[in-house]
């Protein structure tokens, strides 16, 4: 009981210094961008994104080599679930925006179905291969370079003036702390899960991925409120496409085993549903409070299924 309580205790102090880890190298990639004058679309998309998902690739990476892969898996999928079940109902709920502009809704449907067919097509496949994780890196590096491409930088007189050499050091420290605290988060997990019985996946999708999507929520609502709606989305649907692509795709290669994705069917069809959930949601371009409680009852009804399947059928992973 007494280990229990320490792991408990260990597993929160390394979620916070996760986040803090993780804002503060936001903040200093966020002075890259400015000064570099990428895009807003692009830098949610690709570098927020990408940024945010640090401590899922991270969790992904060290799972691999504790041969704790359950738990990476769960926080795969749990993460997608919380992003948009959670964070963008919160942010959506928060905003002070309640039009889109044209070019964010029309932008949105192709990300928001790929989304959506990655993990469809993940449980069609079944069998997580090698092979398949090859795939799923390169899905990311075209999505990459499919961003930067359709989305021209500003022009040098609209860039913040400044070097980017010291906040990419500092970006890069941040990114040292993260990976460390990951690294103890998994430790801490995966004695929870011994010491209760209760699946690496489900602590994965639940205590992980939520404590992961911490960074999104925080850079979200701060963006929101600052009426950055678009660098908000694109960070989320960005988040959501890096974790079934450069993330799972990490986990493929990295693993020594073969991964039966069809024995996480129910984490996978919610990750599945809901960005098309939020795009017909969101396709008009108006954004009402009631749209966000939608996706709160589906984040629910999320937290209720994981765990009646764990009770079920015991340990899913």
């Amino acid at each position: 009981m007494n280990d229990l309580l320490v792991n408990i205790i260990l597993l929160v102090i390394f979620l916070v210094i996760l986040v803090r880890g993780a804002i503060f190298a936001i903040n200093s990639i966020e002075k890259v961008t400015k000064r570099s004058g990428i895009s807003q679309l692009a830098a949610g998309f690709v570098i927020v994104a990408v940024s945010t998902s640090v401590p899922e690739i991270s969790v992904a990476i060290f799972s691999t080599q504790t041969e704790n892969v359950g738990i990476t898996l769960g926080d795969i999928f749990g993460s997608n679930v919380t992003n948009i079940g959670l964070v963008a109902a919160l942010f959506l709920f928060l905003s002070p925006i309640k039009k889109m502009q044209v070019k964010t809704t029309k932008s949105l449907f192709p990300l928001l179905i790929a989304a959506s067919l990655i993990p469809l097509a993940l449980l069609l496949v079944q069998q997580g291969s090698k092979f398949v994780g090859v795939v799923l890196l390169a899905t990311f590096a075209f999505f990459v370079y499919y961003m930067f491409k359709t989305n021209k930088m500003q022009s040098y007189e609209q860039r913040e003036q400044g070097s980017v050499y010291k906040p990419l050091f500092l970006f890069f420290v941040g990114i040292a702390i993260v990976v460390l605290s990951s690294k103890m988060i998994v430790d801490s997990a995966s004695s929870i899960a011994e010491s209760t019985g209760i699946g690496q996946s489900v602590i994965g999708a639940t205590i992980i991925a939520l404590g992961t999507s911490l960074p999104e929520l925080t850079v979200d609502i701060v963006a929101v409120r600052r009426r950055l709606l678009d660098l908000a989305i694109g960070d989320i649907i960005g988040s959501c496409i890096t974790n079934i692509t450069l993330v799972l795709g990490l986990v493929l290669v990295l693993s020594p085993v073969e991964i039966n994705f069809g024995m996480l069917s129910t984490l996978i069809s919610f990750a599945i549903g809901l960005p098309v959930i939020l795009f017909v949601l969101v396709r008009n371009g108006h954004i009402h409070k009631w749209q966000s409680m939608v996706l709160f009852a589906i984040y629910l009804v999320f937290l209720i299924t994981i765990y009646e399947v764990q009770i079920s059928i015991g340990n899913i992973m």
